[in-house]
Parts: C-alpha cells; sequence; structure tokens
C-alpha cells in the first residue's frame, strides 16, 4: 500500500468507530462502548466490570491514535508483561485480517512486544514492575495502564506521572475495582473534573451481545461481594479482608518460577484437594531474602496415587521438606510422602499458619509472580468470616482458598527450619 492511499484511507477513518469496526470486524458497536471510544481527557479511567469488553475497545484506541499520530511512541504497561501483552495479542490477532493491517510495518514479540506502524509510531508493551524499571526514562505520547488497580500507587505517582508532563501524553487508565488505590482517586475526580480527567464506568450488564440468561447463571455462582466489585464494578471497601491490598501490591513482581537450581534451599508445600477443590504444589526458595516461587502446580480430579508420585518426584528434585495438609485425606497420603512433616489443621494452628505468611508479607520478605492472577485473586479474596464469638479464616464464598493454604504451608517450612537452625547455634 502507497503512503497516498494510507493517506487517503486515514482521512476517511477519522470517525473511531467505522475505524474499530474496520479493525476487529464489528457489525455494530453498542451505545457503552461508543461512549468508552470517544473518550477524551489528559487521564482517562476506565472502571468497567468482567465481560464488558473494554480490552478490545481500548485495544481499538490505541491502534486508533497510533495510526492517526505519526511518530508516536505508545506504552502499554501492566503488572506483568504477560498481562500487559494481551493488547499486543488482541491487535496481532484482528490485524491477520483486518484491511488495516496496511498501516503495520513490523511486528516483534521480544523482548518486548512492539507493533510499528509505517507512518513512524510504535506500541510497546512493557511490564510496571520492579517500582517501574522498564518505564523509566522513556519519551512517550500516550500510556495505556491495564490492570491500573492492581499497579502500585509509588509506580503510577513517580513514573508514569512525570511521563505524561515531560510530553502531556493522555494516559489510561483500564481495570476493575481493588480497593481505595490511586485509580480509586483518579476515578473520583474524574466524576468531579469531567474535563481534565475523564471517568467511565461500565458493567457487565451494559454488554448487550452477552445472553442475559448467561450473565444471570454468572451471578448465580459469585458471591455478592465478588459479584459487585468484579462484574458491577463498584469500589467495595471490606474490612474483612485477610490479607490487605497495600501489603499484597509490594510483594507481586513480574519474574517466572525458575526452577530447580543448584546449592539453593527449598521447602515445598501441599494442599490437598477435597471435594471440588484443588490440588497445589508450591516449591519455595527460601536461599535468601526475598523467598521466590521456584515450580508451582494446580490441579483437581486427579487421582491421589498420581498426586503422591508427582509430590515424590518433586521432593527427589528439590530435596525439600515437604509440609502438607494432613487433615482428614491428608493423613494416609502423608504417610507415603518423602520428607513429610504433617501438618494438622485445627482453629489455632491454621490461624498460625496463616498469620507467618502475612508476617513475612508485611516485612517484604516473599515475592510473587505477578502473573499468577490465580494466586493473586485467591489472596484477595481471602478473609476473617465471623463465627460465633470469634472469626474463621477461609476463602469468600464461591473461592477457592488451596494456593493461599500452599503458599502458607511452604512458607512455615522454612520458619521451622529457621528454628532447627538456631537452636542447633545457641546449643
Amino acid at each position: 500500500m502507497t503512503k497516498e492511499k494510507l493517506q487517503m484511507i486515514v482521512r476517511r477513518l477519522r470517525d473511531p468507530e467505522v475505524f474499530v469496526k474496520l479493525l476487529f470486524g464489528y457489525d455494530d458497536i453498542a451505545p457503552k462502548h461508543r461512549e468508552l471510544l470517544l473518550m477524551d481527557g489528559s487521564t482517562q479511567v476506565i472502571c468497567a466490570g468482567r465481560r464488558f469488553g473494554k480490552t478490545n475497545y481500548v485495544a481499538g484506541k490505541i491502534f486508533y491514535y497510533a495510526a492517526l499520530n505519526p511518530r508516536n511512541k505508545i506504552i502499554v504497561g501492566g503488572p506483568s508483561l504477560d498481562q500487559a501483552k494481551i493488547y499486543y495479542d488482541m491487535l496481532d490477532e484482528a490485524l491477520e485480517t483486518s484491511p488495516l493491517r496496511g498501516f503495520v510495518k513490523d511486528m516483534k514479540n521480544s523482548p518486548f512486544p512492539t507493533i510499528s506502524l509505517k507512518n513512524g509510531s510504535q506500541i510497546t508493551v512493557r511490564s510496571t514492575a520492579y517500582n517501574g524499571k522498564y518505564l523509566r526514562g522513556r519519551k512517550v505520547h500516550m500510556v495505556v495502564l491495564t490492570e491500573a488497580a492492581f499497579i502500585k500507587d509509588s509506580v503510577y505517582e513517580q513514573v508514569i506521572t512525570p511521563m505524561k508532563l515531560d510530553t502531556g501524553a493522555p494516559v489510561i487508565l483500564e481495570s476493575t475495582p481493588n480497593g481505595m488505590n490511586y485509580f480509586y482517586e483518579e476515578f473520583q475526580r474524574g466524576l468531579k473534573d469531567g474535563k481534565y480527567t475523564n471517568s467511565f464506568h461500565a458493567t457487565v450488564y451494559d454488554n448487550p451481545f452477552i445472553d442475559k440468561k448467561e450473565i444471570e447463571r454468572a451471578k448465580e455462582k459469585t458471591p455478592e461481594y465478588v459479584w459487585q466489585q468484579e462484574y458491577l464494578a463498584e469500589f467495595v471497601d471490606d474490612d474483612s479482608v485477610f490479607f490487605p491490598w497495600k501489603i499484597l501490591v509490594e510483594v507481586f513482581e513480574d519474574y517466572k518460577p525458575a526452577g530447580y537450581e543448584k546449592g539453593r534451599t527449598y521447602t515445598i508445600g501441599v494442599d490437598l484437594a477435597k471435594y471440588r477443590d484443588y490440588t497445589v504444589i508450591i516449591v519455595l526458595d527460601v536461599s535468601e531474602e526475598p523467598y521466590r516461587i521456584a515450580e508451582f502446580h494446580r490441579f483437581n480430579q486427579i487421582p491421589y496415587e498420581e498426586v503422591i508420585r508427582l509430590v515424590n518426584d518433586i521432593q527427589a528434585k528439590y530435596g525439600g521438606y515437604v509440609y502438607l495438609d494432613a487433615t482428614g485425606v491428608g493423613d494416609p497420603v502423608s504417610e507415603r510422602i518423602n520428607a513429610c512433616k504433617p501438618f494438622v489443621f485445627s482453629q489455632k494452628s491454621k490461624s498460625e499458619l496463616l498469620h507467618n505468611l502475612l508476617l513475612l508479607f508485611e516485612q517484604k520478605k516473599i515475592q510473587l509472580p505477578a502473573s499468577n492472577t490465580v494466586l493473586r485473586d485467591e489472596l484477595r479474596f481471602f478473609r476473617r468470616v465471623q463465627s460465633g464469638s470469634g472469626f474463621k479464616l477461609e476463602a469468600q464464598e464461591g473461592y477457592h482458598d488451596d494456593t493461599v493454604m500452599a503458599l502458607a504451608l511452604a512458607a512455615w517450612g522454612n520458619k521451622k527450619q529457621n528454628q532447627i537452625r538456631f537452636t542447633t547455634v545457641r546449643w
């Protein structure tokens, strides 16, 4: 396609709705989706529930902006590279069949996924991890943060805001709610301002392309608290959470579990499936602080014989002690696990186990992979639940806590090993 023809097409496609229809092959765009596309303002805060389709339309806004603004640099950031890369993958798939493919000069998948346009503009995907290390010093003309409510306040304030000031770059924040953090504050500011900062809100019901019966079936299976936050995109302030997000956000970083490395020390936590739950195996590298996950497994509907074989293989590989939930069905299983340290849950022992994990989080002595959203969400929805005159520590009704317990067991293993070392030295 010649440069002149591209310019002619651009002139005809200045309507973002027409542009996005061509990009994704849509026949129609719903009113609420159109409202999102037409948003402007220096800071655009998009608070939308699951299944609304915010990713598609924000991806359309990004590509539209790049196509109409030559030699501009756009960065898409997320808590992990995997999460941010959803935008690259979505555009890559759409452009395979879209006539707008003619705008693209080149696409590369690594080290940072990048779409280069023929007009000199670039869309680059990066992680916001390590306090914005991969964003600092970048001159950009637009910044998009996906899963914005899961990004540290300090990254937004100390990295994104200066980037915005340097070039006057518009910033798009898109996310479901997650506590009362900077995303919440920007959303509230946009409701009052409406010019410099604009706020947009949508629920799953605002997507007319989803069958309403399907939505109601999902609602029946989802706890009210989760439904309000995740699908209705409401900011819910709940003081029953056991692991506050302001603590969790500091321990999630963008790394891949490294697997076995010679000369390092490991502990292994195993939470066995009961009924419809999952079996989770977590290997924790405790050689130095902060501890990191070296290997992670989560599965269900697998016979205990297979679980025993897998756990013993992992123990032989890493050489660490296995801390296993030996309550109920776990008792006979623990007898067949090598180097096993059975842990029997009671109200007291479970509380000690989980408070040990909370302390490690508070002291930033452990790091978790940001891309593991299953672990992230189980920690988010783990709470203190009123029980008689006291409290129980368990998952939000309708959620699992298997990854939480496996991680807590692995972390407990290191505590017990440290106690043994301390006792030996003192003696």
